[in-house]
């Protein structure tokens, strides 16, 4: 039997998944969002019925209209846009130029006057200059793509007067491994590894002396695409495919995965996820 307790969690959040040969699967969330076209599909989906899954994320945060909130990888304003109607101020951290013009032409629609946008990467942020701290929330939804887990959880609990609030994926498997795990194997020639992964986030904060709550929904979450061609080739990219031979047995599996719904190709997946959260003493 493994003692969890002996296991470096911060080196095992930085571990990557390889396929043959040692090649990392799957692109980095940086390098996924600097392409303006996704940006601005990812925008379009977050926007939808006024901002519906970010509200309903929203009600589960203890938010008071006098709130300060620092939003970590805000993307469009996914959280930002309906915090920021909500509470006091909303400060922005997000490093992609193409996701802050989606941010700030939000801003702009919405007639927001209370939010500040911090152009880096929170590894980069330095918290006694680039920030008004402390916050009275600190949050960051499915944005933990830090080099160092442990040195990003560190700062934003120095930075929080109150609770901070994570938004994960509970069985600690990307999209790209539930999504495509029927044809991993077909696209990497490795087995699709099926174990349930320890929830590595919430065994390093107790590491660090941190007890956070964990609370588990599931979701529906969707991929809309304008054409085939479009899904083919922003999942392809995603999945860091190369050949031709990867890409036909990505296209096959879309053909017969997507569903048409209103002249788009969409693709809805079911998956458990995860609030983690705790309150400043």
């Amino acid at each position: 039997m493994i003692d969890i307790t002996t296991i470096d969690w911060n080196e095992a959040w930085k571990k990557p998944e390889e396929g043959e040969k040692g090649k990392k699967l799957f692109i980095s969330c940086a390098d996924r969002w600097s392409e303006k076209e996704r940006c601005e599909r990812f925008n379009r989906s977050a926007k939808e019925n006024n901002w519906q899954a970010s509200r309903a994320r929203i009600e589960g945060m203890n938010i008071t209209p006098d709130a300060r909130i620092l939003d970590i990888g805000s993307g469009p304003g996914t959280l930002t846009i309906p915090l920021a109607g909500l509470v006091r101020e909303v400060t922005a951290v997000e490093p992609s130029a193409f996701m802050r013009e989606c941010l700030s032409s939000n801003i702009t629609q919405a007639g927001l006057k209370n939010v500040i946008v911090v152009p880096k990467k929170w590894e980069d942020v330095d918290i006694t200059t680039d920030l008004n701290a402390p916050y009275d929330i600190v949050v960051a939804s499915y944005s933990l793509g830090f080099p160092d887990l442990r040195e990003g959880l560190q700062m934003m609990d120095q930075v929080s007067c109150s609770y901070v609030y994570i938004f994960w994926f509970a069985d600690m498997l990307s999209p790209w491994q539930k999504n495509y795990g029927d044809i991993w194997e077909d696209l990497y020639g490795i087995p699709f590894k099926k174990y349930q992964k320890p929830n590595i986030i919430f065994n390093l904060l107790h590491q660090m002396g941190i007890y956070a709550n964990v609370e588990i929904t599931k979701e529906v979450h969707q991929q809309k695409f304008a054409s085939m061609d479009e899904a083919v080739s922003d999942q392809g990219a995603g999945l860091n495919l190369e050949t031709p031979e990867q890409y036909s047995v990505l296209r096959e599996y879309l053909e017969k995965r997507l569903q048409q719904q209103d002249g788009q190709y969409v693709m809805s997946s079911i998956s458990p996820r995860a609030k983690i959260w705790w309150k400043k003493d």
